[in-house]
């Protein structure tokens, strides 16, 4: 049973005076509710004539307007006593039967009807009962005294007070528990001589601090039973300001409430941005954790499937670097040459390799040589101060223009007991590393001292199966009337050698044999077999024999030499004089041509079954291959990857030859960018034929040796402007005398090895080709603005419509074309 809250005034908007006391919280009441109660039982009591009356209306409000959640009557019994000195007392109330009265004396003996009976789980209370509850806690007057004032208890039916804890203030009173109870009970002197008390039992326990609510509600209650008689001004009067003072009170003791919780707020608000700031750094400290182990997953995962060489290191320099929170970072590490000579590489992160270039190698000085020797990681706050530090000549320290270092950091990379390298960090600021960095760059060297042998084996086995490959595979042979070019790539990630290969065999009268051939597998057995079929097809091929023949002949030998070894092979033979290719193909893809008017086919109209399925008789087909005409013979590897259907990669293969076409190399070159672009997943080999128009458009081709001096750059030139005015095209020669500065200077600069100029026309283009032994290949670089270097190549790019770089046996080929017209 309680006043209004917020939903109780929402109730009163739909219900009138009817008070909801189900929502009541002892720590969310106002004051508001306190004065509209009041105002609203004066109203209630207004006009009722006299005391008696007026106590009556008191008992129907409390019965009427205090409800439960449900709108249900919240208030078991009500009951209103009044006592007049020298009259007696009365019991006013109200239930289920209407309004109820009855005659009590002082000691609470009834004189007139009997009290009313209540349903409830307080059981039902009469007179006396209730009059000794309410003399025990001092709200009945006794012995007819009439001194006293206004006061409100919380009961429990089964008596004593709960609002209370002092014993001594109801010594007749039972114990109950002090947290909650059933019976509301309030009242006090109405005037000299007269003392009225209200009780309201409810049917659910009630909080203890209900009474400072209903304190205010007691003063009304009071002031408006002075009301409904004559009474003097001066009685009201009193009454208003002691209903006055209640309410003060009621404002003071919410108003330290309300500090009370500000200032509980407040030190919660603290307590909360202190929590806020702590979880924000945990979160902050919990992130960079995360940053960290991501970071190691991910290099130990880049690591551990990185087996390009150079890729590798950089990759691991770089997350080492950002682990250590390092200014910059370099990783020296040793690579054995084909000589088996060992020679000290580096990479560096952080900042431009350029800084570094004017410095020479670090020796094995007393700073550096733990780490070369593997002996230890060295951790200095400042290196500049360690005993170890500028012992030795020429420079004593850092040489001059060196990036600035005091804090220091060096890891080995030693693997088995062999030091493949180190890392070294470090940062303008002293005390930058601590032992965390150094287990964690530590961890890096672990992986990256694995991932450094797995990457030199691989480079060490890749190079033995290239070289296998190489020797197996034949050079092609100058055929007149025809221009061919081949080219073979091992897988991207395989380690052994494969079957691809291809040939081409002149034959008499005037015939070539064109040749290409895969057979399954890897490794060495792969290739042993490819060069036996190779062998027993030159064999065939010279006997004369058909196209069909000689693949009906080596079905039989696969199947000899290697018994469920599947191999796919495609053998035609071209007859210049009459533009003739007949053409055999054993399970392999489809030839494309494109002839003289640009014309793309496949030629796949006749395909018979792989090799090595014993002796088949195999189809054969006859395409013409007029002069004009391009005939392309490919592996698989070509078109087919995991990323990419064979069939899409068929389908890209016959636009690029349906496009634009040139000098033979570089439409290779273009092709394999194109098709393969490095991430082939397997081997690549391909055969390029091209018959010129006529004799006048034929290939015309001036070639000249140089040593690798300065002075081949101005001879490569004059060769250049001479054989191109010779040509007839004078006006070409400033720009391709400016592609051949380049070309030929970067041959000079970094190969450092005897080269060849060669400089072709073939119809309407002109070729530049420069052949070094050196395996660097250019690149377009963008320098920085106070930088001169990496521009030349920009010079070529601009000038050359096409132009590119091809691996060689023994070096490499860097060609630029350049159209006539």
């Amino acid at each position: 049973m309680v006043p209004p809250s917020q939903s109780g005034a929402h109730s009163r908007a739909h219900q009138g005076t009817r008070f909801d006391v189900s929502s009541f919280d002892v720590s969310s009441f106002d004051l508001a509710e306190a004065a509209t109660t009041g105002t609203h039982l004066r109203q209630a009591v207004a006009g009722a004539g006299s005391t008696r009356a007026a106590a009556q209306r008191l008992a129907d409000f409390f019965r009427t307007s205090l409800v439960d959640g449900q709108g249900h009557r919240a208030c078991a019994q009500v009951s209103v006593f009044l006592w007049e000195f020298g009259a007696g007392g009365w019991e006013f109330g109200a239930g289920d039967d209407g309004p109820q009265a009855a005659g009590v004396d002082g000691q609470g003996a009834e004189v007139g009807a009997p009290g009313a009976e209540v349903d409830g789980p307080g059981a039902a209370h009469d007179s006396s009962s209730l009059l000794r509850l309410l003399r025990g806690s001092g709200l009945w007057p006794a012995d007819d005294a009439s001194a006293g004032e206004i006061d409100v208890v919380l009961l429990h039916p089964a008596g004593g007070r709960t609002d209370q804890s002092d014993e001594a203030s109801a010594p007749s009173a039972p114990s109950a528990p002090e947290q909650a109870g059933r019976l509301l009970a309030f009242g006090g002197p109405v005037r000299a001589g007269q003392w009225f008390a209200v009780t309201l039992l409810s049917d659910e326990e009630l909080p203890p601090g209900i009474t400072e609510f209903f304190r205010p509600v007691a003063h009304s209650a009071r002031l408006a039973l002075l009301s409904a008689d004559a009474s003097s001004a001066e009685d009201r009067l009193e009454a208003a300001g002691a209903l006055t003072a209640s309410m003060e009170m009621l404002v003071a003791r919410r108003a330290a409430q309300l500090q009370s919780a500000v200032a509980e707020l407040r030190s919660t608000s603290a307590r909360l941005r202190r929590s806020e700031d702590e979880l924000r750094r945990r979160e902050s400290e919990l992130r960079e954790e995360a940053a960290v182990v991501e970071l190691l997953q991910e290099v130990g995962g880049a690591l551990a499937a990185e087996l390009d060489l150079d890729t590798l290191v950089q990759h691991a320099s770089d997350a080492a670097t950002r682990l250590a929170g390092a200014a910059f970072g370099a990783f020296f590490y040793n690579v054995l040459g084909e000589t088996g000579e060992s020679y000290l590489l580096y990479v560096i992160s952080g900042v431009d390799r350029s800084v570094f270039d004017r410095f020479p190698m670090p020796r094995n000085t007393q700073v550096f040589e733990p780490t070369f020797r593997g002996l230890g990681v060295v951790r200095s706050d400042d290196i500049t101060t360690d005993p170890r530090y500028g012992h030795n000549a020429p420079h004593h320290g850092m040489p001059e223009g060196h990036l600035p270092v005091r804090s220091y950091l060096a890891v080995p990379v030693v693997s088995h007991g062999t030091v493949l390298g180190g890392f070294f960090f470090g940062h303008p600021e002293p005390g930058r590393f601590t032992e965390r960095h150094e287990r964690l760059v530590t961890g890096v060297a672990s992986q990256t001292a694995v991932a450094l042998q797995n990457a030199q084996t691989y480079r060490r086995e890749r190079e033995a199966a290239m070289e296998l490959q190489r020797r197996l595979l034949p050079t092609l042979p100058k055929v007149d009337g025809i221009d061919t070019t081949s080219r073979y790539l091992p897988a991207a990630r395989s380690r052994g050698a494969g079957g691809d290969w291809t040939d081409l065999i002149p034959l008499r009268d005037g015939e070539v044999a064109l040749v290409i051939g895969d057979v399954m597998g890897k490794g060495v057995r792969a290739a042993a077999i490819m060069g036996q079929i190779r062998t027993a097809c030159r064999a065939y091929a010279q006997l004369g024999l058909a196209p069909s023949k000689v693949l009906e002949q080596l079905s039989v030998i696969v199947d000899d030499i290697a018994p469920g070894c599947i191999t796919t092979c495609a053998y035609g033979v071209l007859d210049r004089h009459r533009s003739r290719l007949r053409l055999a193909v054993a399970g392999h893809l489809p030839p494309v041509l494109r002839d003289g008017e640009g014309s793309v086919r496949f030629l796949d109209e006749e395909i018979g079954p792989p090799l090595g399925v014993g002796r088949r008789t195999y189809p054969e087909q006859e395409v013409q291959l007029a002069p004009g005409a391009r005939l392309l013979l490919y592996t698989d590897g070509l078109v087919e990857r995991r990323s990419r259907p064979i069939d899409e990669g068929l389908h890209q293969l016959r636009k690029l030859l349906a496009g634009p076409v040139g000098e033979i190399e570089a439409d290779c070159d273009s092709w394999l960018d194109a098709l393969a672009g490095g991430q082939h997943d397997d081997d690549i080999a391909m055969l390029y034929l091209y018959r010129p128009e006529d004799a006048a458009r034929r290939t015309l081709t001036v070639s000249r040796d140089y040593p690798p001096v300065s002075g081949a750059v101005p001879d490569a030139r004059d060769l250049v402007s001479r054989t191109l005015r010779a040509w007839g095209l004078a006006h070409l020669a400033n720009d391709l005398m400016l592609v051949t500065d380049e070309i030929v200077a970067n041959a000079v600069r970094h190969a450092r090895t005897p080269l060849r100029v060669e400089l072709r026309r073939s119809a309407d283009r002109v070729v530049l080709e420069v052949t070094d032994s050196s395996t660097h290949q250019p690149r377009l670089i963008v320098s920085r603005p106070e930088e001169f270097g990496h521009r030349g190549i920009f010079l070529v790019d601009k000038i050359a419509t096409r132009w590119g770089t091809r691996m060689i046996d023994g070096g490499k080929v860097v060609w630029a074309e350049v159209n006539t017209a």
